[in-house]
Formats: structure tokens, C-alpha cells, sequence
């Protein structure tokens, strides 16, 4: 491509755009304007052939980006794991202490899928505790069993 001769075009620009491209001149590395507006559109077309903003971005803050996701990831399974074996020793305790037969596991199950839906997760100790010890709460929530 930078074989081929120029051709010059007219483009009609705000004053505006004109006041930030002439400003953005030095930080480009450009000469003048002309040469400022063609890398800017070749960025821009090979921005939209890709169709992957990560070959724009820069490696090294596409890198970045990537360590910061990878890190979070290992931070939150980490903490899942922690939690899974919390829970698990929890179950391991109850079901210990106390041997309650009568109870039907699938209905169990369901209320509790249903009161994790309904509280978006944010279920408690003390809720459950009210829940079993029958007190009333302040929403509707009776178990089955």
C-alpha cells in the first residue's frame, strides 16, 4: 500500500473534530493532518475487519487485562472451594446430630431452591432458625415438612 500514489480527497469536518485532531498531531507521531486522518483510518477499518479490539488494544495492556481476569478467577475459586468445604462440614454436622427420618429429601430440596430464588441468594442463619423453630416471618415462608 504505501507504494501506491496519493490521491487527494476533500472531507468535510466539525471545527470541533479539527481543533482535537490538530491537538492529538504530536501524540500521534504525525506531521499533519493528512497523515494524522489516514491512521486513523486505517485503524479504524482494521478495527472493523477484526472485529477483535485486542490487536488494537496493545499486547501489553491486552496482557494486563488478561492477568487481572486470570487473577480474579483464581481468587474466586479459591474462595468457591473454601466455601464448598464450609458447607460440606455443616451438612456433615446436621446429619451427625441430628437422625431426623421422616423428613422427604426432594421436598426439602425444592424449599430451598425456592427460597434461594427468592432472596437472590442471600439466605440466613437466622431466617432458616425462624423458619424451623415455626416463628412467623416476614414474608410467607413455611417449610413443608
Amino acid at each position: 500500500m504505501e507504494d501506491e500514489t496519493k490521491k487527494k480527497t476533500t472531507i468535510w469536518l466539525h471545527p470541533g473534530t479539527i481543533s482535537r485532531m490538530d491537538k492529538m498531531l504530536s501524540p500521534a507521531n504525525c506531521q499533519s493532518r493528512s497523515e494524522f486522518t489516514e491512521k486513523s483510518l486505517k485503524f479504524y477499518m482494521g478495527y472493523l475487519e477484526a472485529n477483535d479490539a485486542s490487536e488494537f488494544l496493545g499486547p501489553v495492556l491486552a496482557a494486563t487485562i488478561k492477568g487481572i481476569l486470570e487473577n480474579n478467577n483464581n481468587r474466586l475459586r479459591s474462595l468457591l472451594f473454601k466455601w464448598a468445604v464450609e458447607l460440606n462440614m455443616a451438612c456433615h454436622t446436621i446429619a451427625a446430630h441430628f437422625r431426623v427420618d421422616d423428613i422427604d429429601r426432594k421436598a426439602l430440596r425444592a424449599f430451598a431452591v425456592d427460597e434461594v430464588k427468592k432472596t437472590c441468594g442471600q439466605v440466613s442463619f437466622d431466617h432458616a432458625l425462624d423458619v424451623q423453630r415455626r416463628i412467623p416471618v416476614k414474608d410467607d415462608t413455611k417449610w413443608p415438612g
